[in-house]
């Protein structure tokens, strides 16, 4: 009976069961001595005020990394408590360490400061001197750059980035005009507006323009009735752009018509800053064939052809959580446009043998003369708003507008028969 009773797998299983938890506990015994921790903190560019997107953060001795979000936050669970040796980098910047406490089950806040090496980083560090004058010039600049160089680094697809702030202010605030200076982008100009945009050669209606992810609706779309995809750019002010994306390779979530890739503007955001921002700019626009104060003869009236321009930004982050941002701007321009067209037929223009007699193209005759003997005026203005909600630690929530206008005032050409 007692054998039996020994051998019942229904009073065995107990056993093995408690044998076996006793033997876990003993070997992970050291493990919950020690236990684990979670670090916390935020990225930011103390030259700038700004925030640091895709910084590293590593601890040294592990295998654990994190990169930083678009608002500068990071967050690394499963380190070791005790003393942890945390380093954050980025690229363009020098590193930074740091020794953090780490508890278990608690998170530990730690922030990081990273800018441009400085001159008294450099002596420190056996490097050659700059000057005062050279690292204050390009401080803006080099954030500029580096950010860029990170955006394209962890990007998951073969992409340019540039920051808004690289290449200084943009006169006329026409964001083509800034565009322009990217390697494979070639910007089309229509009556001496930059407009439209092709990539590596393909023309402007198969490369997608977006607003942060969204696709962009132009009002001066090529084709019968405007409704061409291609985007006019001489519409989109850069005064609220944080960055420019353009994309040569396509990714799942790409458009049908990206033959050749697409274009995102990243608008500014209030979290970008670890505090307010503001700038301005003032500015006048003329031709250099036109330097004259007054007003000069124009086909309706007589003109002024030297105009101020304005534009704005300001960035207000109020809390880790809220934020908002403004900007705004207004110019005009004068392009003196004088134009004489002449329409030959038999060479450049075909015949139809009655209206137009059929001749060889080493016979042609000329049936028009169009004269323009005056320029035009163009009128811009922009005003942008986002407000920015953070939710949670992944969560975010934003309000953005962006309204703007471009009225082109030119006078119709005379045609001569």
């Amino acid at each position: 009976m007692l054998v039996g009773d020994t051998m019942n797998p229904a009073r065995l299983l107990p056993a093995v069961f408690l044998r076996s938890l006793l033997v876990w506990r003993a070997l992970a015994a050291p493990l919950l001595a020690q236990g684990t921790g979670s670090l916390a903190g935020r990225v930011t560019n103390p030259a700038t005020g700004g925030i640091v997107e895709h910084a590293r953060i590593t601890v040294e001795g592990t295998a654990l990394e994190t990169v930083s979000d678009g608002d500068g936050y990071f967050r690394l669970g499963g380190v070791p408590a005790g003393q942890a040796s945390v380093r954050a980098s980025f690229s363009g910047f020098p590193p930074a360490t740091a020794t953090v406490t780490i508890v278990a089950g608690q998170v530990a806040q730690k922030d990081f400061q990273l800018s441009p090496r400085t001159d008294r980083a450099a002596a420190a560090d056996g490097a050659p001197v700059k000057l005062d004058e050279f690292v204050v010039a390009t401080s803006r600049e080099m954030s500029g750059a580096a950010l860029a160089i990170n955006e394209q680094r962890y990007a998951p697809n073969m992409r340019n980035v540039v920051a808004t702030d690289e290449f200084g202010d943009i006169a006329e605030g026409n964001v083509a005009e800034f565009l322009k200076f990217m390697p494979g982008v070639n910007i089309d100009y229509a009556g001496g507006n930059a407009r439209d945009i092709s990539l590596n050669g393909v023309p402007s209606t198969h490369v997608p323009v977006t607003l942060d992810g969204f696709g962009l609706a132009s009002a001066v779309g090529g084709g019968a009735g405007g409704t061409a995809r291609s985007v006019g750019l001489d519409q989109v002010s850069i005064n609220n752009l944080s960055r420019i994306e353009v994309s040569f390779s396509p990714t799942p979530d790409s458009q049908g018509n990206a033959l050749a890739g697409s274009v995102n503007l990243v608008p500014r955001s209030s979290f970008e800053r670890i505090r307010p921002v503001f700038n301005f700019s003032t500015y006048l626009m003329l031709r250099d064939d036109i330097k004259k104060w007054g007003e000069t003869p124009a086909p309706r009236h007589p003109t002024r052809k030297i105009h101020p321009g304005v534009d704005f930004s300001y960035l207000a982050p109020v809390s880790k959580t809220f934020g908002f941002t403004v900007s705004a701007g207004i110019n005009r321009q004068y392009s003196g446009e004088p134009q004489i067209q002449d329409l030959w037929r038999g060479t450049q223009s075909a015949t139809n043998g009655t209206t137009f007699p059929h001749t060889t193209f080493d016979q042609p005759y000329l049936t028009s003369v169009i004269i323009r003997n005056s320029g035009k005026d163009t009128k811009r203005s922009s005003f942008g708003v986002t407000t920015d909600h953070r939710l949670g630690q992944t969560d975010r929530l934003a309000f953005s507008l962006q309204y703007s206008t471009f009225a082109v005032m030119a006078p119709v050409p005379r045609t001569l028969a």
